[in-house]
C-alpha cells in the first residue's frame, strides 16, 4: 500500500474520531449540572412548548414553565416544579405531555438526591398523565431498589426517645465531641491523612446540624473537638474484632481497654472529666476504628422514677444517672460515591442525644423520608432532621401530631 492511500485512511480515521468524540461531549453535556452534583437521568434538551394559544390563555403557567426550563441548578428547579404545578391547578392547565414532564423532572432530582419514595410519587403521578414503557421499567427498578432496603423496616412498632439521658442530654449548648481512633497496628490502622480526613467530615456533620438546629431556632449550639488515639495495647489488639453482633460484656471489655489506655476506669469518668476541662454542657464519645463494619449506639436511658405531687395532681418524673454512652463507629476512611462516613457520623452521634431509629419503624415507611434517621441521602446537605427527631433531640418540646406510631419516652 502506497504513501497516499495510508495518508487518506489516516486523515479519514482522525475525521471519525473527531466526530465520536464529539458526539460524546454532547450527550455529555446534556446529562447534568456537575457543579450543584446533579446528574439528569432524562434528556429535557427538547421539552414539549407551549402553544401560543396556551401561552395567552395560561400566562402565570406559562411564565413558570419558562422558568422551570431555564433553571440550572437541582434544588432551584424543584422548587420552580413545585409552583409551577401549584399555578398549573389555579389556572386549570390540563396538558398533560407538560404536565407529565414537570413530574418527570421532579423525579429525576428526587432520584439524584436519594429521595426514592418521592421519587416515585412523581413516576407515579407522570404515568397517570400517558404511561409509557421507560417510565415503568424506571418505577419498578426503584421499587425493588427501595424494597431491597427496607428489610428491617417491621422490627420495631414503638419509637423509644430517650430525652434528657447521660452525658449527651439535649443537642443545644456547649457540645464536646472526644474523638477516639482504635490502632491496634493490624485490623485497624490509622494514618494522619486518614485521621485529618474523619476530622474535617466530623467539622462538616457539625456544620450540618447547626444548620438544621437554627430551622428550630436553636442558635447556640457550639461544638469542641478533642482527638485521642488508643493505640500500642495488647487488650486492644485481642478485643479490636468487635461488631455490633458482639455480645454486650465483650463490647464492655473493649471500651475498658480502651479508657484503660487512656488513663480512665470506663466512659462515664473519661467524659465528664473532660467536660469539666473545656466547661461543656453535653459530652459526647466516639470510638472510630478503620474498618468497614457497620456502626452502632450505645444510648443511656432512664434509670429512675419519682413519683411527686404538684397542687394536688400526682407527678412523674423520669430520672436517668446513666453515663456510659458512646458510638462505635466502624467506617474506612476512602473516597465514596456518597457521603457515606458524613451520614454515619451525623446518624449515630443523634442516638446518643436520645434519637431512634426511624428505618426499623413498621408505620414509618413513608414517614419522615429525608430524616437522617431514616433514610441517607446521597449527600448529607439534603438530609433533614424531622419534627420527630428534634423532639427526641431536645429541639422541640412537643411530639409531631402526625406520628403514625406510639411514641414513648424511656
Amino acid at each position: 500500500m502506497n504513501t497516499s492511500v495510508l495518508s487518506k485512511l489516516f486523515w479519514v480515521l482522525a475525521f471519525c474520531c473527531f466526530l465520536l468524540l464529539r458526539n460524546c461531549s454532547e450527550q455529555g453535556a446534556g446529562l447534568g449540572n456537575e457543579e450543584s452534583g446533579w446528574r439528569q437521568l432524562v434528556d429535557f434538551s427538547d421539552s414539549t412548548e407551549l402553544s401560543d394559544s396556551d401561552r395567552q390563555k395560561y400566562p402565570r403557567f406559562s411564565k413558570a414553565y419558562q422558568d422551570v426550563l431555564e433553571a440550572s441548578e437541582a434544588d432551584q428547579r424543584l422548587k420552580l416544579i413545585k409552583a409551577a404545578l401549584v399555578v398549573a391547578n389555579e389556572e386549570s392547565f390540563q396538558s398533560g405531555p407538560i404536565l407529565k414532564q414537570l413530574h418527570l423532572m421532579a423525579a429525576d432530582i428526587h432520584q439524584s438526591k436519594w429521595h426514592h419514595l418521592f421519587a416515585i410519587e412523581s413516576l407515579v403521578k407522570a404515568q397517570n398523565y400517558q404511561f409509557d414503557k421507560q417510565t415503568d421499567r424506571r418505577l419498578k427498578s426503584l421499587r425493588r431498589h427501595l424494597a431491597s432496603n427496607e428489610k428491617e423496616r417491621n422490627f420495631n412498632a414503638d419509637y423509644v426517645a430517650t430525652r434528657a439521658t447521660g452525658p449527651a442530654k439535649v443537642l443545644k449548648d456547649r457540645v464536646l465531641v472526644t474523638y477516639i481512633f482504635i490502632d491496634d497496628g493490624v485490623k485497624t490502622r490509622w494514618s494522619k491523612k486518614d485521621m485529618l480526613r474523619s476530622e474535617q467530615v466530623l467539622s462538616e456533620v457539625e456544620r450540618w446540624k447547626q444548620l438544621r438546629a437554627s430551622e428550630y431556632n436553636i442558635d447556640n449550639l457550639e461544638f469542641i473537638n478533642k482527638i485521642f488515639i488508643a493505640q500500642r495495647n495488647p487488650r486492644i489488639k485481642q478485643l479490636s474484632a468487635i461488631s455490633h453482633k458482639s455480645a454486650t460484656p465483650q463490647i464492655d471489655k473493649f471500651v475498658d481497654a480502651v479508657m484503660e489506655d487512656l488513663g480512665e476506669k470506663n466512659v462515664g469518668d473519661f467524659i465528664s472529666k473532660h467536660m469539666k476541662i473545656v466547661g461543656a454542657d453535653q459530652g459526647v464519645v466516639i470510638f472510630h476504628s478503620n474498618f468497614e463494619r457497620r456502626s452502632f449506639a450505645r444510648r443511656c436511658g432512664y434509670t429512675h422514677k419519682r413519683t411527686y405531687y404538684e397542687n394536688g395532681k400526682k407527678r412523674t418524673q423520669m430520672i436517668s444517672k446513666c453515663r456510659e454512652e458512646y458510638v462505635m463507629l466502624m467506617n474506612q476512611v476512602k473516597r465514596n460515591r456518597w457521603d457515606k462516613l458524613h451520614n454515619t457520623q451525623a446518624h449515630e452521634i443523634l442516638h446518643l442525644f436520645g434519637a431512634d431509629d426511624l428505618y426499623s419503624i413498621k408505620n414509618a415507611a413513608s414517614y419522615a423520608a429525608t430524616d437522617i434517621m431514616n433514610f441517607y441521602s446521597k449527600n448529607l446537605s439534603d438530609g433533614s432532621i424531622h419534627p420527630i427527631t428534634a423532639y427526641a433531640i431536645g429541639w422541640q418540646d412537643h411530639k409531631p401530631e402526625d406520628v403514625p406510631f406510639r411514641v414513648l419516652d424511656k
